[in-house]
């Protein structure tokens, strides 16, 4: 009997130490977005980075003919490691140009946004890092039917997932969704926007 309670003790005690040191093992890996550049000793770097995107707002659409987007949604943006865990992001986005038709004519709106966010990622491989963020976004549209130009300005949540691929050389590829919420208002025909992009990042020295 006490040999099978020491076998048992010991056995529990192996089981606690080796989830320990999985547990750690895997929480290790969780650290902030560090997108190119830093070798696998080096802390994550500060970055700068500019990408090309596709926006979407289905609310603009509503009840308007051959709407659409122009396709010339793009942003820039800036990482600087505040410490271990974060990376604090700021950007500039410009959604590019919406137009439809209504019974008044053509209505067209174009939306900024600047934007600040934290971001955290895990690397998959050396290569490879994953990431999430989430922040605030102060957005402002423009909006123009006919010939009457009207201006809303506003702040709200936005959140986004991606990737980064480090191709060396203190360079990146990145590719991320992002969600920009209650951007506009009823009136103004906005909402949600969602932005798919791709871009470069570049890390300082």
């Amino acid at each position: 009997m006490t040999v099978s309670k020491t076998a048992c003790l010991g056995g529990c005690l192996l089981l606690i130490l080796t989830g320990s040191a999985v547990a750690d093992s895997v929480f290790s890996k969780l650290r902030p977005m560090s997108p190119i550049g830093a070798s696998k000793n080096e802390p994550p770097r500060n970055y700068l980075g500019a990408s090309l995107g596709s926006a979407t707002t289905d609310e603009f659409c509503d009840g308007l003919a051959d709407c659409g987007n122009d396709g010339k949604s793009w942003k820039a943006f800036a990482g600087v490691r505040m410490n271990e865990n974060i990376v604090l992001e700021s950007g500039y986005v410009d959604f590019g140009k919406q137009t439809g038709l209504d019974t008044s004519g053509e209505i067209s709106q174009q939306v900024t946004a600047f934007t600040v966010a934290g971001v955290a990622g895990i690397p998959l491989s050396e290569q490879i890092e994953l990431f999430g963020k989430a922040g605030m976004a102060r957005w402002s549209v423009e909006q123009t039917i006919n010939t009457n130009q009207t201006e809303t300005t506003g702040s709200d949540v936005l959140v986004g997932v991606g990737g980064n691929y480090n191709l060396g050389d203190n360079m990146g590829i990145r590719a991320e969704w992002e969600r920009f919420k209650d951007v506009g208002n009823k009136d103004g025909k906005a909402g949600d926007i969602d932005l798919l992009s791709l871009g470069f990042t570049f890390s300082s020295l």
